[in-house]
């Protein structure tokens, strides 16, 4: 009696969870699954809820102005409705998010330029996507628009996420530092149009607001106007991702014109209304493991240039990078990576520093190596070193080593 209602029992779990194996592998990437069937309904209704967590604990244990452990951490959540299965508007896309930021940055104790705490700018909470994106010649072409930023579609490969440092995690940091770029999780009214150009590359145009105080954390990304000192940024970029020999490849290029905004001149009380950026990547799968689809080496290297050098903190930048997807036997979704990054200040930049009672800056590099453990699919951990050479350009502080460790979920 005993054995056949034991029996009994574990057929019943078993048809349970045979049951509930369908939906739950829909979301097996997120840690609160399918909500006991809950998760799936909403997406097949047309309503995706996403919720991402990442955090950084770092420590400068050598060099630099002084010693510093702090945290920092970004939530970052929000949903998107698929207005074809709500309302019937075909290929239609709407997107409503929100971030919050909180912790501390060790920079300003390693004296860098580059943060060495890529999850630290503004930490506080912001209203961020207010989008609606709209697919076109069945997919070929797509038109979003919308309260957004340049960084959720120019200037980033996902290769770039895997650094805790911000030279080149999120986009090609020296885009960013000119004032002109907009950036997570800092939303201004914007839009991109994205056109295929052939079965692997395309080109997009986007076109954002600019403003002097865009990066004022206070707004909370509730702030829609626009002002008569408002400027434009207009980015183009071509994308190619082909397979050579094959194995999979990614380039792309583009650049960002501003107008209409006045940009001050280093060490002089003049301005600029027009600036120009150039920027490139390219990445290849040099060697693949057998017998797999996606594990091997991927190197990378960036480049970005602006002549205008009144203007730009950093008129040259490039990194140097390698990800290696599966390099210990058994760890198949582990990543092993490193980058190398120079930025070399302007002369102009480096002579209002003197001007201001500061020794002269140069250039600045960054030596990082981490290995990112997959817990899960949808938990992660990884430790990380890095060595800042010359922070801040000058020489006059200690190179740094800092100690970190990056960990994060999907919810």
């Amino acid at each position: 009696m005993k054995t056949k209602l034991l029996l009994s029992l574990l057929a019943s779990s078993a048809a349970l969870m045979a049951a509930d194996s369908t939906p739950d592998a829909r979301f097996a990437d997120r840690l609160t699954g399918d909500w006991g069937g809950a998760r799936s309904q909403f997406a097949d209704e047309g309503v995706d809820v996403f919720a991402y967590y990442n955090a950084i604990v770092a420590s400068n244990v050598s060099g630099g102005i002084r010693s510093e452990t702090n945290f920092a951490g970004d939530l970052f959540t929000g949903v998107k409705l698929d207005l074809e299965k709500l309302i019937g508007w075909t290929d239609t896309t709407f997107t409503l998010s929100g971030i919050n930021r909180h912790g501390s940055d060790i920079t300003p104790s390693v004296g860098s330029q580059y943060s060495v705490m890529q999850l630290v700018g503004g930490q506080t909470t912001f209203l961020y996507n207010v989008t609606l994106e709209k697919l076109f010649k069945d997919g070929d072409l797509s038109v979003k628009f919308g309260r957004m930023t340049a960084t959720d579609d120019f200037v980033g490969s996902s290769l770039y996420s895997y650094s805790l440092n911000n030279a080149v995690n999120g986009q090609i940091r020296a885009v960013l530092f000119d004032g002109v770029m907009t950036s997570y999780p800092f939303a201004v009214w914007g839009g991109r149009v994205k056109a295929k150009t052939s079965d692997d590359s395309f080109v997009q145009v986007g076109v954002f607001q600019i403003s002097p105080d865009m990066f004022d954390p206070s707004k909370r990304g509730l702030d829609m106007s626009i002002a008569s000192d408002d400027g434009v940024s207009v980015f183009t970029q071509f994308d190619w991702n082909p397979e050579l020999a094959g194995r999979p490849a990614h380039f792309f290029v583009g650049m960002n014109n501003t107008f209409l905004m006045d940009l001050p001149q280093f060490n002089t009380a003049g301005t600029t209304d027009h600036f120009t950026r150039f920027y490139a990547h390219g990445d290849y799968q040099v060697y693949r493991e057998a017998g797999t689809t996606d594990e091997g080496l991927t190197l990378f290297a960036t480049f970005a240039y602006t002549s205008q050098d009144k203007v730009a903190i950093i008129p040259v930048q490039s990194t140097l990078g390698a990800n290696y997807k599966g390099l210990l036997p058994g760890r198949p979704d582990d990543r092993t990576v490193a980058f190398v990054t120079y930025g070399g200040f302007s002369d102009a930049f480096s002579n209002q520093v003197v001007a201001g009672g500061g020794s002269p800056v140069d250039y600045e590099m960054v030596f990082e190596v981490g290995h990112r453990v997959q817990l899960t699919k949808f938990a992660y951990i990884q430790p990380d070193i890095q060595f800042i050479k010359r922070p801040g350009g000058s020489g006059n502080i200690d190179d740094a080593v800092v100690l970190g460790v990056q960990f994060g979920a999907s919810f």
